[in-house]
């Protein structure tokens, strides 16, 4: 029987049976479209914040065609929409219940600003390459499924993922051009990016029972990663030169897993399932300065500086096994009653090798270059317990109920070695540590009468880590001593919500829902005290409506208000950083006449957060107010034939950094779409 149905797929690949049945049933979609701005201000921003190419996209937006037999189906999906780099194809044939094959390819741009910061006392600002920058991100597949005897299925998927081109990095480089004022990291970075990642799976199961429900599977996945950070160090000045950072990574990675689903009676369903995974990692890659993007290691470049730390010749290889087991249950002890239950292990071995030559720049007037060929070496072993238990109860009349813990247990060891050529051991350190987490949480839902219905919702988190550093070479006070100072780390968060859902009258509806979360990081460093690192408290309110007066008329609007403060004990640097905003929408829909609608969609965000600490380290928070407004009509021309066209004005101001992103776009689409 596996025989034929291969026969029978190989012969769909080459003839679709939709194609020979006596019935065929043939509809499609094609959509023509297109669209551009009118732009006055900053252009790489506008293309961030709508994803749309300023001078102007336009072509097939969508063909879809889909052919139906009595025992076939084949769809056809196409977009081809240049301009904005955004093209696919996709095609599925199936046989229900036999087989199916899916293939298809998608590519889309992705755009970014490759701007930086501003220093505000002396107004500095750079810009050094064109910041309209991007990345094409691009997906293949192809996968096929067959149904085996018992509808038992079987799939077999080959996937590649991209991603190629530049964006903007917030790991700016530094001036000395602000004056009195010192050093500051205001430069523009630019990251250069090349991933490809081709993954392979194997899936076997059957759920199509309630009794019993299992799969099985398999995954390998190849990842080559050349990615390139460009930075600047101090443009314009005699200490002018580039450094490049490279990441040449490649990995394997090969994973396993499997599940079995038991429903033993009416009162209990077990299941269980593994994970096993094997990742294999070549590290290669550099930190070269010179006078050029991405240089070869001249120990005399031009305008080194002392301590210009680098590498080149970077080798080495990680390896990581893990090993997940987990077993889980429902019980139903009586009606109205649930208790889930479950248990989780974890074993993690990892272990990490790298040799590399490491440079640096003496003291001048010579800067003589200083080569150090190190090794460096890290074994990690991670074992970890977690249980789950969920009580849930729907007894009470209008009233459901839900109480759950969690408590994970688990204790690992790192050992790291930093080797030098001369046999120096200049880090020798071995460190146990161990955390615990518990979870505990708690929901209420009452259905006070039709149209009424509230939630409410509280938890509480901790986290507990401790760490014993039981072999340290390194000095007190050194850079090479991070992390083996912290001793303990804990993490507290509360955290409550509520929602009501309204209906007061019939054409309006009303969601509002109030979330409060508030996080303590308490440290201690070896010899001191627990303080208090920081300190995080949230209020987000939000509501929406929905309303209908008319059959040819709706409203929907929304706001969004959230106020977010970060308090930390280095307050004269970081101030207190807050990530407060309010965001809000406004649409709605009127037929015009029987043919004709308008549609309304308005947007807007505001953040009021900047904090100009530029005297003593670096601006915080943002300032930013961003609006979008929309108008399209819709014109039915008959059951086949709908035009759309559509006016948009979007407006920036980027207070953050003085008004550089701001810009002001009116934006007109249309598009044409026909039905057959």
């Amino acid at each position: 029987m596996i025989t034929h149905r291969i026969r029978a797929l190989g012969a769909a690949l080459i003839l679709p049976a939709a194609l020979a049945a006596a019935t065929i049933t043939t509809e499609g979609t094609i959509a023509v479209s297109g669209g551009g701005a009118f732009l006055d201000g900053d252009r790489p921003a506008f293309q961030q914040a709508t994803q749309h190419r300023k001078s102007g996209f336009g072509g097939v937006e969508q063909f879809r065609l889909t052919r139906e037999s009595k025992d076939s189906t084949l769809k056809f999906d196409a977009r081809l929409m240049p301009g904005d780099d955004d093209y696919a194809v996709a095609l599925r044939f199936e046989k229900p219940e036999k087989f199916y094959v899916d293939a298809g390819f998608e590519q889309f741009r992705v755009w970014y600003d490759g701007s930086a910061g501003l220093f505000r006392p002396t107004g500095t600002e750079f810009t050094l390459y064109n910041e309209d920058l991007s990345l094409t991100r691009g997906k293949a597949w192809l996968e096929i499924g067959a149904y085996l005897p018992n509808q038992t299925l079987l799939r077999l998927r080959y996937e590649r993922r991209m991603r190629d081109g530049t964006k903007g990095s917030t790991h700016w480089a530094d001036t000395n051009l602000v004056g009195t004022f010192g050093t500051r990291g205001v430069v523009p970075t630019f990251l250069d990016l090349d991933e490809v990642t081709n993954t392979f799976t194997a899936d076997i199961g059957n759920e199509s029972k309630e009794e019993v429900k299992w799969g099985l599977g398999a995954r390998y996945s190849e990842t080559r990663i050349n990615n390139r950070r460009n930075s600047r160090r101090r443009p314009f000045e005699t200490a002018d030169r580039i450094v490049t950072s490279k990441d040449a990574t490649k990995t394997d990675l090969f994973a396993a897993h499997g599940f079995y689903e038991r429903k033993v009676h009416e009162q209990l369903t077990i299941s269980a399932g593994a994970m096993i995974t094997d990742l294999d990692t070549a590290l290669s890659g550099s930190r070269i300065y010179g006078q050029t993007y991405d240089p070869v290691f001249d120990p005399a470049y031009v305008r080194r500086q002392q301590r210009d730390e680098g590498f080149y010749h970077l080798t080495g290889g990680a390896e990581m096994k893990q090993t997940v087991l987990n077993l889980n249950a429902v019980y139903l002890p009586k009606k109205n009653w649930s208790l889930r239950s479950s248990i989780r292990f974890e074993n993690l071995h990892q272990e990490t090798v790298a040799e590399f030559m490491e440079t640096n720049i003496g003291a001048g007037p010579a800067f003589a270059a200083i080569l150090e060929e190190v090794e460096g070496e890290q074994k990690k072993k991670w074992n970890e317990w977690a249980e789950s238990l969920e009580f849930r109860y729907t007894g009470a009349p209008n009233w459901t109920f839900n109480a759950e813990g969690t408590w994970i247990q688990g204790s690992g060891n790192v050992e790291e070695e930093r080797l030098l050529h001369t046999g120096v051991l200049t880090i020798d350190r071995e460190n146990d540590y161990n955390r615990t987490s518990q979870k505990y949480s708690t929901r209420a839902n009452w259905y006070a009468r039709p149209g009424l219905t509230l939630a409410a919702q509280y938890y509480y988190k901790v986290n507990v880590n401790d760490y014993d550093a039981t072999r340290d070479n390194t000095p007190a006070g050194s850079a090479d001593r991070y992390p083996a100072f912290i001793t303990d780390q804990d993490f507290t968060t509360h955290d409550f919500n509520v929602r009501v859902s309204w209906r007061p009258v019939a054409p309006l509806t009303s969601v509002t829902r109030y979330d409060f979360q508030r996080s303590r990081v308490v440290s201690q460093e070896a010899g001191l005290q627990k303080v208090e690192s920081s300190e995080v408290t949230s209020h987000i309110l939000s509501e929406s409506l929905t309303w209908a007066p008319l059959s040819r008329l709706y409203v929907n609007a929304s706001v969004n208000v959230t106020w977010d403060q970060l308090a930390t004990p280095a307050y004269r640097f970081v101030l207190n950083s807050d990530n407060n905003y309010v965001t809000g929408s406004l649409g709605g829909g009127y037929a015009l006449a029987k043919r004709d609608d308008v549609y309304l969609d308005c947007s807007w965000f505001r953040a009021r957060n900047f904090s100009d600490n530029s005297l003593l380290s670096l601006p915080y928070g943002a300032d930013r107010k961003q609006q979008a407004t929309y108008l399209t009509w819709v014109r039915r021309q008959s059951d086949h034939l709908i035009y759309t066209l559509k006016y948009g004005y979007v407006t920036n101001r980027d207070g953050t950094w003085a008004g550089r992103n701001d810009f002001d776009a009116h934006v007109i689409y249309a598009k044409v779409q026909h039905k057959f």
